[in-house]
């Protein structure tokens, strides 16, 4: 068990849920990105809490990996709004082509 990992994978799955709780439908592919991000960060958690090998977890944790980083390219491209500010998430910021208007 490592602790710290623990820890630090379980923030990031609680900051990926605040996301998707700000973000709804407004942005499916960033959406389905912070997904994907709370299934990786969660199977890592489940990891690194227990010992031994655990190769369904690990094969999981890396689907979701593939999917996350696909979905945010997605997201990138489509130029979809992301949840602002990044730290904690409290609105939905402006595109990149509505920052340039």
């Amino acid at each position: 068990m490592n602790p710290v990992y623990v820890v630090f994978d379980i923030a990031v799955v609680i900051l990926a849920l605040r996301s998707l709780m700000v973000l709804r439908r407004r942005a499916p592919w960033t959406s389905l990105g912070w997904t994907a991000t709370v299934g990786y960060f969660g199977a890592a958690a489940w990891r690194y809490a227990h010992t031994g090998p655990q190769r369904d977890v690990m094969l999981a944790a890396e689907a979701c990996f593939v999917v996350l980083a696909a979905a945010f390219v997605v997201a990138v491209v489509r130029d979809e709004p992301q949840a602002e500010p990044l730290l904690w998430p409290s609105r939905v910021g402006l595109t990149r082509a509505q920052k340039r208007r």
